[in-house]
Protein backbone atom coordinates (compact mmCIF):
# COMPACT_ATOMS: atom_id res chain seq x y z
CA UNK A 1 0.00 0.00 0.00
CA UNK A 2 1.53 3.37 -1.17
CA UNK A 3 1.99 5.59 1.83
CA UNK A 4 0.07 8.38 0.52
CA UNK A 5 -3.03 8.77 -2.31
CA UNK A 6 -3.66 12.42 -4.10
CA UNK A 7 -7.03 12.81 -6.09
CA UNK A 8 -9.10 16.09 -6.99
CA UNK A 9 -12.90 16.64 -6.68
CA UNK A 10 -15.11 19.54 -7.40
CA UNK A 11 -15.35 21.44 -4.29
CA UNK A 12 -19.32 21.78 -5.38
CA UNK A 13 -19.73 17.36 -4.96
CA UNK A 14 -17.64 17.69 -1.32
CA UNK A 15 -19.02 18.32 2.16
CA UNK A 16 -16.74 20.92 1.83
CA UNK A 17 -19.21 22.79 -0.70
CA UNK A 18 -19.82 26.20 1.46
CA UNK A 19 -16.51 26.85 1.84
CA UNK A 20 -15.64 27.04 -1.95
CA UNK A 21 -16.63 29.21 -4.81
CA UNK A 22 -18.12 28.32 -7.82
CA UNK A 23 -16.16 26.13 -9.94
CA UNK A 24 -13.52 25.79 -7.45
CA UNK A 25 -11.32 22.33 -7.41
CA UNK A 26 -10.06 20.95 -4.22
CA UNK A 27 -6.89 18.38 -3.98
CA UNK A 28 -7.37 16.02 -1.33
CA UNK A 29 -4.15 14.10 0.27
CA UNK A 30 -4.94 11.12 2.12
CA UNK A 31 -2.66 9.64 3.95
CA UNK A 32 -3.51 5.75 3.97
CA UNK A 33 -1.32 4.76 7.74
CA UNK A 34 -4.24 6.12 9.34
CA UNK A 35 -6.75 8.12 7.17
CA UNK A 36 -6.19 11.31 8.28
CA UNK A 37 -6.29 13.87 5.29
CA UNK A 38 -5.49 16.90 3.81
CA UNK A 39 -7.26 19.32 1.37
CA UNK A 40 -6.79 22.67 -0.32
CA UNK A 41 -8.11 24.79 -3.12
CA UNK A 42 -6.19 23.88 -6.49
CA UNK A 43 -4.92 27.62 -7.33
CA UNK A 44 -6.64 29.23 -10.47
CA UNK A 45 -5.59 32.79 -12.15
CA UNK A 46 -2.61 33.22 -10.04
CA UNK A 47 -4.75 33.07 -7.00
CA UNK A 48 -2.79 31.30 -3.71
CA UNK A 49 -5.16 27.77 -2.62
CA UNK A 50 -6.42 27.81 0.58
CA UNK A 51 -6.06 24.79 3.23
CA UNK A 52 -10.07 23.20 3.48
CA UNK A 53 -8.76 20.39 6.03
CA UNK A 54 -5.44 19.66 7.85
CA UNK A 55 -5.07 16.18 9.69
CA UNK A 56 -9.16 15.48 9.84
CA UNK A 57 -10.95 12.26 8.31
CA UNK A 58 -12.79 12.72 5.02
CA UNK A 59 -15.78 10.47 4.25
CA UNK A 60 -18.00 9.97 1.42
CA UNK A 61 -21.93 10.75 0.36
CA UNK A 62 -23.73 11.05 3.68
CA UNK A 63 -20.66 10.68 5.93
CA UNK A 64 -20.08 7.08 4.44
CA UNK A 65 -16.55 5.76 4.67
CA UNK A 66 -14.30 6.07 1.59
CA UNK A 67 -12.73 2.57 1.25
CA UNK A 68 -9.03 4.22 1.35
CA UNK A 69 -8.12 2.79 5.01
CA UNK A 70 -9.66 -0.07 7.62
CA UNK A 71 -12.33 1.45 9.16
CA UNK A 72 -11.73 2.04 12.78
CA UNK A 73 -13.76 0.10 15.75
CA UNK A 74 -16.62 0.68 16.45
CA UNK A 75 -16.75 2.17 20.54
CA UNK A 76 -16.50 0.08 23.06
CA UNK A 77 -15.48 -2.75 20.77
CA UNK A 78 -12.25 -5.46 21.97
CA UNK A 79 -9.16 -4.66 20.08
CA UNK A 80 -8.26 -8.35 18.10
CA UNK A 81 -6.20 -10.34 20.01
CA UNK A 82 -1.91 -10.72 19.68
CA UNK A 83 -0.67 -13.34 17.98
CA UNK A 84 -0.15 -16.53 19.84
CA UNK A 85 3.13 -17.30 21.94
CA UNK A 86 4.38 -20.58 20.31
CA UNK A 87 8.07 -20.14 21.81
CA UNK A 88 8.87 -23.41 23.66
CA UNK A 89 7.39 -24.08 27.11
CA UNK A 90 6.85 -27.28 29.16
CA UNK A 91 3.48 -28.29 27.56
CA UNK A 92 3.45 -29.00 23.29
CA UNK A 93 1.61 -27.43 21.19
CA UNK A 94 -0.83 -29.23 19.86
CA UNK A 95 -3.23 -26.47 17.63
CA UNK A 96 -3.84 -22.77 17.11
CA UNK A 97 -7.75 -21.68 17.04
CA UNK A 98 -8.59 -18.64 15.41
CA UNK A 99 -12.46 -17.45 15.73
CA UNK A 100 -13.71 -15.42 12.83
CA UNK A 101 -17.26 -13.55 12.96
CA UNK A 102 -20.03 -13.88 10.77
CA UNK A 103 -21.44 -10.24 10.70
CA UNK A 104 -23.49 -10.99 7.37
CA UNK A 105 -25.46 -13.42 5.67
CA UNK A 106 -24.32 -12.96 1.71
CA UNK A 107 -26.11 -15.01 -1.39
CA UNK A 108 -24.68 -14.78 -4.52
CA UNK A 109 -27.07 -12.88 -7.03
CA UNK A 110 -25.76 -13.86 -9.90
CA UNK A 111 -23.00 -13.40 -12.24
CA UNK A 112 -23.03 -9.63 -13.88
CA UNK A 113 -20.46 -7.33 -16.21
CA UNK A 114 -19.25 -4.13 -14.23
CA UNK A 115 -17.00 -1.68 -16.23
CA UNK A 116 -15.65 -4.66 -18.19
CA UNK A 117 -15.46 -7.24 -15.76
CA UNK A 118 -16.72 -10.80 -14.96
CA UNK A 119 -18.16 -10.14 -11.22
CA UNK A 120 -20.05 -12.31 -8.56
CA UNK A 121 -23.07 -10.22 -7.29
CA UNK A 122 -22.88 -11.05 -3.70
CA UNK A 123 -25.85 -9.49 -1.65
CA UNK A 124 -25.23 -8.91 1.72
CA UNK A 125 -27.44 -8.89 4.71
CA UNK A 126 -26.23 -7.58 8.38
CA UNK A 127 -26.77 -10.41 10.90
CA UNK A 128 -27.00 -7.85 13.66
CA UNK A 129 -26.87 -3.99 14.27
CA UNK A 130 -27.23 -2.77 10.20
CA UNK A 131 -25.50 0.63 11.27
CA UNK A 132 -22.79 -0.65 12.16
CA UNK A 133 -22.31 -3.32 9.45
CA UNK A 134 -23.33 -1.08 6.32
CA UNK A 135 -22.35 -3.01 3.25
CA UNK A 136 -25.07 -4.68 0.78
CA UNK A 137 -23.63 -5.38 -1.96
CA UNK A 138 -20.00 -6.62 -3.46
CA UNK A 139 -19.17 -7.03 -7.10
CA UNK A 140 -16.32 -9.33 -6.46
CA UNK A 141 -13.94 -10.05 -10.21
CA UNK A 142 -14.56 -13.82 -11.08
CA UNK A 143 -11.05 -14.09 -12.03
CA UNK A 144 -9.03 -12.12 -9.42
CA UNK A 145 -11.15 -11.60 -6.94
CA UNK A 146 -10.91 -7.86 -6.64
CA UNK A 147 -13.51 -6.28 -5.39
CA UNK A 148 -14.59 -3.95 -8.57
CA UNK A 149 -17.90 -2.19 -6.89
CA UNK A 150 -19.41 -2.02 -3.78
CA UNK A 151 -22.21 -0.56 -1.84
CA UNK A 152 -23.12 0.73 2.04
CA UNK A 153 -27.06 1.70 3.00
CA UNK A 154 -26.21 4.76 4.82
CA UNK A 155 -28.17 6.77 7.49
CA UNK A 156 -28.68 10.29 5.66
CA UNK A 157 -31.47 12.70 7.07
CA UNK A 158 -33.79 10.82 8.60
CA UNK A 159 -33.89 8.11 5.23
CA UNK A 160 -31.17 5.19 4.08
CA UNK A 161 -29.29 6.66 1.49
CA UNK A 162 -27.25 4.10 -0.90
CA UNK A 163 -24.05 4.79 -1.28
CA UNK A 164 -21.96 3.13 -4.05
CA UNK A 165 -18.16 3.00 -5.16
CA UNK A 166 -16.13 1.90 -8.08
CA UNK A 167 -12.91 0.50 -7.78
CA UNK A 168 -10.06 0.48 -10.47
CA UNK A 169 -5.96 -0.10 -11.16
CA UNK A 170 -4.81 3.43 -11.20
CA UNK A 171 -0.86 4.33 -12.20
CA UNK A 172 1.87 2.65 -13.37
CA UNK A 173 1.86 0.37 -10.50
CA UNK A 174 -2.32 -0.13 -11.42
CA UNK A 175 -2.78 0.67 -7.45
CA UNK A 176 -6.32 -0.69 -6.75
CA UNK A 177 -8.34 2.32 -6.04
CA UNK A 178 -11.45 4.37 -5.47
CA UNK A 179 -12.24 5.82 -9.08
CA UNK A 180 -16.34 7.03 -8.74
CA UNK A 181 -18.48 7.60 -6.62
CA UNK A 182 -22.45 7.52 -6.47
CA UNK A 183 -24.97 8.11 -3.96
CA UNK A 184 -28.85 8.02 -4.02
CA UNK A 185 -31.17 9.40 -1.25
CA UNK A 186 -35.15 8.78 -1.81
CA UNK A 187 -37.50 10.52 0.84
CA UNK A 188 -41.25 10.06 0.95
CA UNK A 189 -43.55 12.52 1.75
CA UNK A 190 -47.93 12.35 1.66
CA UNK A 191 -48.14 13.03 -2.03
CA UNK A 192 -44.20 13.41 -3.48
CA UNK A 193 -41.06 11.38 -3.68
CA UNK A 194 -37.65 13.46 -3.58
CA UNK A 195 -34.52 11.88 -5.24
CA UNK A 196 -30.99 13.17 -4.55
CA UNK A 197 -28.32 11.64 -5.99
CA UNK A 198 -25.07 13.11 -6.61
CA UNK A 199 -22.31 10.80 -8.82
CA UNK A 200 -18.74 11.66 -9.15
CA UNK A 201 -15.74 10.76 -10.96
CA UNK A 202 -12.15 11.36 -9.04
CA UNK A 203 -9.78 12.96 -11.02
CA UNK A 204 -5.59 13.05 -11.15
CA UNK A 205 -5.27 10.22 -8.65
CA UNK A 206 -1.72 9.93 -7.37
CA UNK A 207 0.35 8.18 -4.62
CA UNK A 208 3.08 10.56 -3.80
CA UNK A 209 5.80 8.97 -1.03
CA UNK A 210 6.69 11.76 0.57
CA UNK A 211 4.26 14.87 2.02
CA UNK A 212 5.02 17.64 5.13
CA UNK A 213 4.33 15.41 8.03
CA UNK A 214 2.74 18.88 9.18
CA UNK A 215 -0.39 18.71 7.23
CA UNK A 216 -1.80 15.78 8.74
CA UNK A 217 -1.27 17.20 12.25
CA UNK A 218 -4.60 18.65 13.23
Amino acid sequence: MPPYESFTLPCAATLLAQRCSAGTTVQFIVRLADGRSFAQTVAADGRPSTVLVRGQYIAGPAGAPLGFYRRTPVPGASAPPAAPNLAPDPFATIAVVSAVDRAYAIVLAGIVTVNGRECYDLQLRALRDPESYPLRELWVDTTTYDVVRLAYAWPYNGVTARVTYDFAPVGPRDIWTVVHIDAVAVSHALFTTHTEHVAEDLHDITFPAVEPDADFVP
